[in-house]
C-alpha cells in the first residue's frame, strides 16, 4: 500500500485565495497573495467556520479527570501526571449579527478612520484616543464610530459582496445609535455633551456617505432625503453650540476660529453667483412668501460666510458648519420641498464638492447631491435659469 502523501491544501487561507481557489501561505492578513495583487486580505470565513464549530471540539482528556481535593479545597497531585496550571482564556471576539469582529472595525477607526474627522493636528488625540474612549460610557457613540470604520472599509475592500456586508454592518450600527442619540439631544448635561457633539460629526459624515454606498446594492437612494433628515438631526446639537458651548470641552472646530465673525474675501466667481441667489430670493420669494423670505436671506448669508471660510482654510469644518447653524423653519421648507430651498442647498452641495479629494466620506457625494437637485429644479421657474448655469458651469454637468 503506497505511503500517504503530505496534505498540501490550506485548511485556514484567507478568503480572497479561497474564493480564487489557490493556495494560501495563512500568514495573513495579509497573505502573499493579497500582497502581491494588492487586495483586501480578509479572514472571515476562516472566523465563522471557527465559531461555528467550537461548541463540539472535545474536551482534554486530561483537564477534564477529577482529582480529589486536599484539606485546603486545591486539587491534590495525580501521581505520573502534574497538576495543571490555571491559565486565564481571552474571552472570544464579539461579533455583530453579520459575523464582522468588532475588534476589526474598532482597529480600524483608531488607525485610520478618525484621521478623515480631523481638522487640524491638535484633534488627532482627541479622535483617535479621547473619543473611543469616551465611547465606552456612550453606546450611541460607540455604535457611530463603529458604523463609520465599517462603512470606510466597505470603499475599500474585494470582492462587492463582501463590501457590501461590511456596509449592511455600518448602517445597522448607524441605526441602532439614532434613538438613544435623540434621547440625549432632549437631556443634554454636562456629562453628556462632549459625546453627543462628537456623534454629531461622525454621523454627518456616515450620512453625506451613506448614499453613495449603496450602489452598490443597486438601490436607488437619495442624498437629498439623507441631508434633510440630517438637518433634522443637527437642529438638537445646536443646543450645544448656543446654549451650552462652555460644557464642552473637546477643543473640536466648534471651538475655533470658524465662529468668530471675522471678514473672509471670496473669489469674484463664486461673490457674484451667491449675490445674484439672494437677489433671486428678493425677487421670487415675495408676497405670501414673505416669511420664508426673511430665513432664506439668513441662510443665503451664513453660506456666503461658510464659503468665505473654505476659500481661506480648505477643511471640512465651514463645510460642515453650515449643516448645524440653520434655522428650523428652513430644515421643515426642505422636507416639505419648497423649491428656492432646494436650490440654496444645491449651493451647498457644490461647496460639499470641494471636500471630494480630502476626505473618503464625501467623496462624489456633493455631485451627487446636485445632480439629484438639477434635475428636479432646471424646469421650475425660468428666472432661475441663471443660477442654474452657475451650478451647472461649477460641477461640469
Amino acid at each position: 500500500m503506497p505511503p500517504l502523501r503530505a496534505h498540501t491544501k490550506s485548511r485556514n487561507g484567507c478568503d480572497q485565495c479561497r474564493n480564487r481557489r489557490v493556495k494560501c501561505d495563512e500568514q495573513g492578513p495579509p497573505c502573499s497573495n493579497c500582497t502581491t495583487r494588492e487586495l483586501k486580505c480578509t479572514y472571515l470565513k476562516v472566523a465563522a467556520a471557527r465559531r461555528a464549530t467550537a461548541h463540539l471540539t472535545p474536551p482534554s482528556s486530561t483537564s477534564d479527570v477529577p482529582r480529589p481535593l486536599d484539606g485546603h479545597g486545591s486539587p491534590t497531585a495525580v501521581p505520573g501526571r502534574a497538576v495543571p496550571t490555571a491559565i486565564p482564556v481571552p474571552a472570544p471576539a464579539q461579533t455583530n449579527s453579520f459575523g464582522i469582529d468588532n475588534l476589526e472595525l474598532m482597529h480600524k477607526f483608531a488607525t485610520e478612520t478618525y484621521e478623515s474627522l480631523c481638522i487640524s493636528d491638535s484633534e488627532i488625540k482627541i479622535w483617535q484616543i479621547t473619543i473611543p474612549t469616551l465611547a465606552f460610557k456612550h453606546g450611541y457613540l460607540m455604535s457611530g464610530i463603529l458604523a463609520l470604520a465599517s462603512m470606510h472599509i466597505a470603499t475599500t475592500c474585494e470582492p462587492p459582496e463582501l463590501a457590501l456586508l461590511y456596509y449592511e454592518t455600518g448602517l445597522q450600527y448607524y441605526n441602532r445609535s439614532l434613538t438613544p442619540f435623540r434621547n440625549a439631544i432632549d437631556n443634554i448635561t454636562p456629562q453628556n455633551c462632549d459625546a453627543v457633539f462628537a456623534h454629531s460629526i461622525v454621523m454627518i459624515a456616515i450620512s453625506i456617505a451613506s448614499p453613495r454606498l449603496t450602489v452598490t446594492k443597486d438601490e436607488c437612494a437619495s442624498i437629498t432625503e439623507n441631508i434633510v433628515i440630517l438637518f433634522e438631526l443637527l437642529q438638537g446639537v445646536k443646543k450645544i453650540i448656543q446654549v451650552t458651548k462652555s460644557w464642552i470641552k473637546l477643543e473640536l472646530f466648534s471651538q475655533g476660529e470658524f465662529w468668530k465673525n471675522t471678514p473672509a474675501e471670496l473669489d469674484t466667481d463664486a461673490e457674484a453667483a451667491l449675490t445674484h441667489l439672494s437677489e433671486l430670493n428678493d425677487q421670487v420669494m415675495i408676497g405670501i412668501y414673505s416669511g420664508q423670505h426673511l430665513i432664506n436671506k439668513k441662510v443665503i448669508a451664513h453660506l456666503r460666510h461658510c464659503y468665505a471660510k473654505f476659500a481661506r482654510s480648505a477643511d471640512p469644518a465651514p463645510v460642515l458648519a453650515w449643516l448645524a447653524a440653520v434655522e428650523k423653519e428652513f430644515v421643515d421648507s426642505l422636507r416639505c420641498r419648497q423649491p428656492f430651498s432646494l436650490l440654496i442647498l444645491m449651493y451647498w452641495g457644490v461647496l460639499l464638492r470641494e471636500l471630494d479629494g480630502q476626505r473618503w466620506w464625501a467623496r462624489d457625494s456633493g455631485r451627487a447631491l446636485v445632480s439629484e437637485l438639477f434635475d428636479a429644479l432646471r424646469c421650475v421657474d425660468a428666472r432661475w435659469e441663471r443660477a442654474l448655469a452657475w451650478v451647472q458651469r461649477k460641477m461640469e454637468l
